[in-house]
């Protein structure tokens, strides 16, 4: 049953601007449109796992556009020096490449009086677009609030290709939203009414329910709001959270208004924990969202499925035969791209997540998309590609174990068999499905990631 949408509260200035708070520490939070596919510059240093300490916060603003649209955005980022302190304007880039979340401030704010989530994230390890916006409600109710966040995304990943920030941004896994209030129903939108497909994790906070949400995006989503908000309503952003496919999680601050929780480490925490979780697969913060979410008046709910402590995890896929990895073409995230096979490169376009599909099945979802391996059809030689997940037969597997970490891996619809076309040992050689023999290209070695 379709349940009502409800319109958006008619908010004062004063109570949504939430201006004044004082600043929380950065470390204390610590424990793709054109420009995606962009390789990082050579020497950069790339980071395969979620960085250990904390960094210095550089900030550069850039006065986009969209059309006629100002989309004036800070650009907030791990910068190099000393930890802590306030961002610096300009500051040199730390080493290392890093994912873009974004986050969008709420009605008559600022990224600047948003600084105790924005810098708690940059000091983690991210790449933070924060658009500076003069909000409107129609602008906001009609997407194109949601459109500009879009643009300073692109702009933003755009920005890995020249410039100071040039081969440090990590252009390949998909990107990261978020945002607060009016913040967060644009965040929500990019999920529902006005899709953005680069989008892999998610963190709307105090927001409303801006629609359904959409096939073309699969993300991680944490919600956090408080239950005596006044502003915006608890019970819609509760309907967002129970129509959303999980994984997903919701922190209640209970007795929380529309920004009380600000103040409360505990929100910055777990954000950043979720952030660190769903971009560079820190299984670890995962671990820790129950306990640095808990305490007295927090109330900690998630669906992780088979992402869960002790879930199937995350693995890469070796085919027998070739000693090549399972690899989605092009490293892109669009559905319909190719499995195929490929030499190693350690990109999370080789990493997949296998979670429980009932019934002895799994879905397999590429890392840096999101989305899961699918057969085009129940014949012989059918291609597999990635898509949204849908919970169709035609995306649930079935592992036939050999011995030693190898599988091979039988569609449910269809019966038969992913298998490395031909025997092919070549790169860029398709994995297909076939009907089962057991052979060494049907066999396929899962190594934990």
């Amino acid at each position: 049953m379709t349940m009502q949408r409800r319109t958006f509260l008619r908010v004062s200035a004063a109570g949504a601007a939430g201006v004044g708070l004082s600043l929380l520490g950065a470390g204390s939070a610590l424990g793709a449109g054109p420009a995606l596919g962009v390789k990082p510059a050579a020497g950069a240093g790339l980071l395969d796992t979620a960085p250990t300490t904390p960094f210095r916060v550089g900030v550069r603003r850039y006065n986009w556009t969209r059309g006629s649209r100002a989309v004036t955005t800070y650009v907030y980022y791990p910068a190099a020096g000393t930890p802590g302190g306030n961002p610096v304007t300009d500051a040199p880039v730390a080493d290392g490449v890093f994912p873009v979340y974004n986050f969008t401030h709420g009605f008559q704010s600022s990224p600047q009086n948003s600084l105790f989530i924005i810098r708690a994230l940059a000091a983690a390890g991210f790449v933070v677009p924060a658009p500076h916006f003069n909000h409107n409600f129609e602008d906001v109710n009609n997407g194109n609030a949601s459109r500009d966040v879009s643009q300073a995304i692109t702009n933003t990943l755009a920005l890995n290709t020249s410039g100071p920030l040039a081969g440090h941004i990590n252009t390949g896994i998909g990107v990261g939203v978020s945002g607060h209030s009016l913040g967060g129903m644009i965040t929500h939108g990019l999920l529902t009414a006005w899709p953005d497909s680069r989008i892999i994790s998610a963190n709307p906070q105090s927001c409303e329910d801006m629609g359904n949400p959409a096939a073309s995006v699969s993300a991680k989503v944490l919600f956090v709001h408080g239950d005596r908000d006044d502003l915006t309503q608890y019970s819609s952003a509760r309907q967002a959270y129970t129509e959303m496919s999980w994984p997903k999680a919701f922190l209640t601050f209970v007795g929380g208004s529309h920004t009380s929780f600000w103040s409360d480490n505990r929100f910055p925490t777990t954000v950043v924990d979720w952030a660190r979780w769903t971009m560079y697969g820190d299984t670890a913060a995962r671990d820790r969202l129950p306990a640095d979410a808990a305490g007295a008046n927090t109330r900690w709910e998630a669906q992780l499925g088979g992402d869960t402590p002790g879930g199937p995890g995350l693995y890469t896929l070796v085919a027998q035969h070739s000693g090549k990895h399972a690899d989605i073409a092009g490293i892109s995230t669009a559905a319909g791209a190719l499995l195929q096979q490929w030499s190693s490169t350690s990109g999370n376009n080789q990493q997949f997540e296998f979670i429980d599909a009932g019934d002895g099945h799994v879905k397999i979802k590429a890392r840096h998309s999101g989305l899961v391996l699918q057969v085009a059809s129940n014949t012989s030689g059918a291609d597999i590609t990635q898509q949204a997940d849908t919970g169709a037969t035609s995306q649930h597997w079935r592992l036939t174990e050999h011995g030693g970490g190898v599988v091979s891996i039988i569609n449910r619809q269809s019966g038969l068999a992913m298998d490395v076309w031909e025997h092919s040992t070549a790169n860029g050689a398709r994995i297909s499905q076939y009907t089962y023999s057991g052979g060494p290209n049907q066999r396929f070695t899962r190594r934990s990631v």
